[in-house]
């Protein structure tokens, strides 16, 4: 329903402008009587001109539409025969005629339902035979006839015909360029040339408005196409800054879900300055679109509290009316800074009460992933709803969402089973069998980096190997450090060590055989435990040195089954340049770990 009005929005936008040609063109006919539609319908029309069948169509669609008849009809077949065997001889004036008499009748409950696929696949064969000869504006217009049947992702001439707009793009005005990638937003797959659009863009930048620039995002966004010039997507947040308080909703969605898909790297500070003008206009929002301002900030790892306290006040009061997939994103939203809004009631109890309500219980049959994600983020901000938990682990619901096979569980199942053993051990009776976590396990953790194995690592990896090194030279060798998993719904392994009461370091090669991999390992003995976790550049929230709440989440795991655990953050770590200083700095993080836990 959101991407139909969505589309709508754009449409209409783009007739308003001109741009775009009206999909509600009338048809000026005098409606049939009951005899002069069955003379028409039983008459010989093999014997009849092309002309005269496009008008007997168009006559027979007045009358189908104001009698709900629907195209389908077998008492249409010989007339549709005859209709498709002529498309042929149309003039482009009757072609253009016929769009719009085939849209007349009633909507079929299929795009394949028997005569309207004939004579829309008709009618595609041949614009795909004349668009070679077709002027920009002719390609757009037939194209968006194609979308007023709603069948312009199965339209052959579709794809041709925005192929061969998208290769002439320097060609393009502002207004077929914005009407191109609306279309390419609705067909939803990118022309070869998709770059030559965004070229196009940037060069008649400032001739577009806001709403051109957000009907264009839907054109990269759907298609799953990134701008890839920075500078562009720079000027498309100053564009937002710029229209924050006048701006419509639809727009402003467009145009986040662009920026965020775009904005991988923060190179300044312009989301901060984004999310500091549009705190100011949660409150005119719809929920769907605080969500996306949410999420934008959660994607880019910008935290503005401001932002976050004004969508958990406006979104407590319409809770009733979220989605539950809405419901999902604000909480792994608020999880990923482990960030609690103050609010009169707790946003995540409410969140929670409303999962529990029986209301739900459709929404969460049909959206039952959904659900069991919004469950799992919630123990990022230390929330553990037993019932809940006990209802997403139960072989019915499992069933019924994932599958009987294990295999399609996904991450927030293994995430929740061990939520369960950790945290609500007597409470939650139902789990994962020790196989089906095995094999979830082997399915969603990384393997370990090793200097035996040589391959091309990221930053993380290269770190992570880094910190190995490091301490095997100061602490004596190889036994002494191990990196593995010890929380294995977490996707990357960390450094482990080991020391005895006289601290001094433990041969700890062989203390977690291979054959447990993927079943929670608590300590093996009562020897002190440190776990080193790994924080890459992603993994910390922007300009600081704070984790995010899914590696802050895993500390605290590490810590509640009775290791000690300590953050190595690259902000910090990547500064130490020689191995003395590095080793003093990881030293010292292991004794004031362990310090900590003593107090």
């Amino acid at each position: 329903m959101y991407m139909e009005l969505e589309n709508q929005y754009a449409y209409n936008i783009l007739e308003n402008k001109g741009y775009a040609i009206s999909l509600n063109s009338v048809i000026e006919r005098e409606l049939l009587t009951q005899e002069q539609f069955q003379s028409l319908v039983q008459a010989n029309w093999s014997q009849k001109s092309s002309s005269e069948t496009f008008e007997a169509f168009s006559m027979l669609a007045k009358y189908c539409s104001e009698h709900k008849l629907c195209i389908s009809d077998k008492m249409f077949d010989s007339f549709i025969d005859h209709l498709t065997d002529n498309i042929k001889h149309a003039t482009n004036e009757e072609l253009k005629y016929l769009f719009y008499s085939l849209n007349k009748f009633p909507e079929p409950p299929s795009i394949r339902i028997r005569n309207f696929i004939e004579v829309w696949v008709a009618l595609d064969d041949e614009c795909y035979n004349r668009c070679k000869d077709w002027s920009h504006d002719e390609l757009l217009l037939y194209t968006a006839l194609f979308y007023m049947l709603n069948v312009i992702k199965y339209s052959d001439y579709s794809l041709k015909s925005l192929n061969k707009l998208a290769s002439k793009a320097k060609q393009l005005t502002p207004g077929q360029l914005v009407q191109t990638l609306f279309l390419v937003g609705i067909i939803r797959k990118a022309p070869f040339d998709m770059h030559n659009l965004e070229i196009r863009l940037n060069e008649h930048f400032s001739k577009f408005t806001v709403e051109d620039l957000a009907i264009m995002s839907m054109g990269f966004f759907k298609s799953k196409t990134p701008i890839r010039d920075r500078d562009l997507v720079l000027k498309i947040i100053d564009s937002v800054i710029d229209n924050a308080k006048t701006i419509h909703e639809v727009s402003l969605a467009a145009l986040l879900k662009l920026i965020r898909y775009s904005n991988k790297i923060n190179t300044d500070n312009r989301i901060q300055r984004l999310l500091d003008i549009l705190q100011h206009e949660v409150s005119r929002l719809s929920v769907m679109c605080n969500v996306h301002i949410a999420i934008l900030g959660t994607s880019t790892m910008n935290l503005h509290t401001g932002c976050l306290s004004k969508i958990a006040v406006n979104v407590i009061d319409l809770m009733s009316q979220t989605r539950m997939k809405d419901l999902e994103r604000l909480v792994l939203s608020y999880g990923t800074f482990n960030f609690i809004p103050q609010t009169t009631d707790c946003f995540f109890t409410k969140v929670i009460e409303e999962l529990r309500r029986p209301e739900r219980e459709s929404e969460i049959n049909n959206h039952g992933k959904s659900f069991a994600c919004c469950v799992a983020y919630l123990g990022l901000l230390n929330f553990y709803p037993v019932d809940l938990i006990n209802r997403v682990l139960s072989e019915e619901f499992l069933e019924k969402i994932y599958g009987k096979h294990c295999y399609n569980y996904g991450r927030e199942i293994l995430t929740l089973h061990f939520i369960a053993e950790i945290y609500c051990n007597n409470t939650v009776k139902n789990r994962l069998s020790n196989k089906s976590v095995q094999i979830l396990a082997k399915k969603y953790t990384d393997y370990v980096p090793t200097e035996e194995y040589k391959k091309q690592y990221n930053v993380t990896e290269r770190m992570l190997l880094d910190v190995m090194r490091t301490l095997r030279e100061c602490r004596g060798g190889s036994q002494y450090v191990i990196g593995d998993h010890i929380l294995p719904y977490h996707q990357r392994g960390d450094v482990i060590v080991c020391d005895d009461i006289n601290d001094a370091p433990v041969d700890i090669k062989h203390a977690f055989p291979p054959k447990d991999f993927g079943l929670l390992r608590r300590p093996p003995n009562d020897h002190i435990w440190t776990v080193l976790v790994i924080a890459g550049r992603n993994a910390l929230i922007y300009e600081t040195d704070t984790p995010t709440g899914p590696l802050f989440s895993k500390i605290v795991d590490l810590e509640a089954i009775g290791y000690n655990a300590a953050l190595v953050p690259w902000s910090l770590y990547s500064k130490l340049e020689t191995v003395k200083e590095k080793a003093d700095y990881l030293n010292n993080l292991i004794k004031n770990c362990r310090k900590d836990v003593n107090k």
